[in-house]
């Protein structure tokens, strides 16, 4: 099941939320420095957090379209959230093209495969990209919608995947790219 909802990921009762972080795990904005915040208290304390677990799943120092670090929720448990899920989106800065779409088709799946393998039931995304990477959000909406569609088909744990806005006016244009208005 795929559901496009108004609300505040970093609230929001899904198992697993993914984070639209940059490729070095800097969390200095949008919803990656909303979650660090909410999870650890301090921003730069998870910022810590996150780079380590990088080095320690990945073994280096950044990562690439469909890499993806998965950290603890910490105070989001509150919430019911188990895991963090790091994931990079493509800057766009208002062009989109078809590299621009695989790259988010990347993250997206990667993020999507990890909660998988974690054994989650339910995952959050935010509109990766669509805010300070400038990416078009119908257009990431509809990369979104396929992607999830195609990865329902295999999943083996993921029944619930939520596109969380936190905008009324990017809630009401995500929904209506999604039904295809």
């Amino acid at each position: 099941m795929l559901e496009v909802v108004k609300g505040d990921i970093t609230r929001f009762p899904a198992e697993a939320i993914v984070n639209a972080a940059n490729r070095y795990l800097e969390h200095s904005g949008g919803v990656a420095y909303a979650i660090a915040r909410a999870a650890a208290g301090d921003a730069r304390e998870y910022i810590r957090i996150s780079k380590e677990a990088l080095r320690e799943q990945l073994g280096k120092d950044s990562i690439e379209h469909g890499e993806v670090v998965v950290t603890p929720a910490m105070r989001l448990e509150q919430y019911r959230i188990r895991y963090v899920i790091h994931t990079v989106g493509p800057y766009c800065g208002g062009v989109w093209d078809g590299n621009k779409k695989e790259k988010l088709r990347k993250a997206i799946l990667g993020a999507l495969r990890k909660a998988d393998e974690l054994g989650v039931k339910s995952i959050a995304f935010p509109a990766i990209s669509a805010g300070i990477y400038g990416c078009p959000l119908e257009e990431v909406v509809r990369t979104f919608k396929e992607t999830v569609e195609e990865f329902l088909r295999e999943a083996r744990s993921v029944e619930k995947v939520y596109l969380v806005l936190y905008s009324e006016d990017a809630y009401r244009r995500a929904i209506s790219t999604y039904n295809g208005q």
